[in-house]
């Protein structure tokens, strides 16, 4: 593929569009876009959209924005007239000289590849982080970077087919996205594409039963990589991870997959442990991620609105102490959410369900606490404002996204921030 002689067309309006159209300009590459609701039909050399008309014999390759299903009746028809289907990152990487290391799985793949980068960083290696985190793909083009970390969603390794990586790494894999996949069986298979052209293959050793790649797992206490401890590292109160005579502070669970699968990584890459943790240690925390943001009358609240799934807030609840608020709810996604039943019973004083699953949640939750039910997030916290009290955590970890209501994470988490805030100045 010659990128700066070819033409596309971006099919969506999305994220995508942005970045490629953006990099299409700024690189004087002939592009043309278009939406699956704006074609109207599709013949052997032409695309009718619902106000112009695209000629195919003018396009080398269709760009597919991952929002868009493989199943989709017109990317088919777009097959089907002889269409080069592409992705951002396939062009990317045909244009990169940068080492790619690639990360997908349900939950933490953001963070993960913020702390490979920032430890890379730290330790004068280039590195940027990129992909479904939000950061442009094209941004790894500005500079000349040793290695380009990227998250990669299971809607975009459904269309990614030449991904050379030199390391690849599938965090974990829990019930999210089935209403596209199908099923769990599937949703991992599509996981799995992310090594097909890698040099090193890592996994959480709970999905590799037939050993077939390199695993890391957490588990009592210690951090194994091929089944093998750690020498020296551990972990002391569930809250620090100890190596020699340092001790680091971690988030919770979550922040200890994530480092244990860095950890993993970056031995391949020829860090040493004491070189990882000094920079762990400095890491950068994301926000939207058990965010703690505010300590009000002995009351701590925290956002973890990037929570779209139940295994997400379960991390989240095993990182916290006991009389615990819990907000939950949002988009009325196909998923379980039966293994939270037992930390609810033993954490939660209080469970407040919102949104458009609130119903289902409340019949599925099976749950021997108070469980109280409303329209929307204010008046949730007005509820929440009037019974609190001194010693409490107040937790959004809603367990779903909320797109019925909010563009996005970011905006449901800074929603419930500014909420809380106004509550609390109310109070003074």
């Amino acid at each position: 593929m010659n990128i700066f002689k070819s033409s596309f067309l971006i099919l969506g309006e999305g994220i995508t569009f942005k970045h490629c159209s953006n990099f299409f300009r700024e690189n004087d590459i002939i592009y043309y876009s278009t939406t699956t609701s704006d074609i109207v039909d599709i013949s052997d050399n032409e695309i009718l959209c619902k106000k112009n008309k695209i000629d195919l014999n003018q396009i080398d390759y269709v760009v597919v924005s991952p929002g868009i299903s493989p199943t989709n009746t017109i990317l088919q028809k777009l097959i089907s007239s002889g269409c080069k289907l592409t992705t951002d990152i396939e062009i990317v990487q045909n244009l990169s000289q940068s080492k790619f290391i690639c990360i997908t799985g349900t939950n933490g793949k953001t963070s993960t590849v913020n702390l490979i980068a920032d430890i890379l960083n730290d330790n004068d290696n280039s590195a940027i982080a990129c992909g479904n985190n939000g950061v442009s793909v094209f941004a790894s083009l500005v500079k000349s970077y040793d290695y380009t970390i990227l998250e990669l969603s299971s809607y975009q390794l459904e269309h990614i087919k030449n991904l050379n990586t030199f390391i690849s790494i599938i965090l974990n894999l829990s019930d999210d996205h089935l209403e596209r996949h199908g099923s769990l069986e599937n949703y991992f298979k599509i996981k799995e594409k992310i090594f097909n052209y890698s040099k090193h293959k890592l996994i959480h050793k709970d999905l590799d039963p037939l050993s077939k790649y390199s695993t890391f797992e957490v588990r009592d206490k210690c951090f194994l990589i091929n089944d093998t401890v750690i020498p020296g590292l551990s972990i002391k109160n569930s809250r620090y991870v100890h190596y020699l005579s340092d001790f680091y502070l971690i988030d919770g669970r979550h922040d200890l997959h994530n480092l244990c699968a860095s950890i993993s990584a970056l031995f391949i890459v020829g860090l040493s442990l004491e070189r990882i943790l000094s920079s762990f240690d400095k890491r950068k925390r994301l926000k939207h991620r058990v965010e703690k943001f505010l300590i009000f009358n002995g009351i701590e609240f925290i956002n973890d609105s990037k929570s779209t799934n139940a295994d997400s807030t379960c991390n989240a609840l095993m990182s916290l102490e006991k009389n615990i608020i819990l907000i939950m709810g949002g988009d009325n996604k196909r998923m379980s959410y039966a293994t939270l039943n037992k930390l609810i019973n033993e954490k939660v004083k209080i469970l407040i369900l919102i949104g458009d699953n609130k119903d289902n949640l409340y019949e599925m939750l099976d749950v021997k606490i108070n469980k109280v039910c409303y329209t929307d997030l204010e008046d949730a916290i007005s509820y929440i404002f009037s019974v609190m009290t001194s010693g409490d955590t107040v937790l959004m970890s809603p367990g779903t996204s909320s797109y019925y209501m909010y563009d996005n994470y970011q905006h449901r988490g800074n929603h419930f921030k500014e909420l809380i805030k106004k509550y609390a100045s109310q109070q003074n």
